[in-house]
């Protein structure tokens, strides 16, 4: 995975909100790096804006901050899951999780 020193001090592993109809649904957890909460919760409110997604996308749950070195080494050893990260989503990635589950 491979985390960046200057993206930040902790790894968050966010999950998204979306509706479709009615009905609420949620995504899969999207890991984000920031030096704490407040920066991932903007880093993420920022990302969906520049995908156009902010209206549609929101913040449904945030994780502890996790240390990078100690989340890689469990994610490695298989005691946690390999998420993808967040940038890695592109705007076409998230119009097809609507589109999914719009059926």
């Amino acid at each position: 995975m491979g985390f960046d020193l200057d993206e930040g001090l902790y790894v968050f592993e966010i999950t998204l909100g979306y509706k479709v109809g009615d009905s609420a649904h949620v995504t899969i957890p999207l890991v984000v790096q920031a030096d704490d909460r407040e920066e991932a919760e903007d880093l993420v409110m920022e990302y969906l804006e520049e995908m156009h997604l902010g209206d549609r996308f929101w913040i449904a749950e945030i994780s502890q901050p996790y240390d990078r070195d100690e989340y890689e080494r469990t994610v490695e050893d298989g005691e946690r899951e390999r998420w993808d990260r967040l940038e890695d989503y592109s705007e076409e990635d998230f119009q097809e999780i609507l589109q999914s589950d719009d059926l």
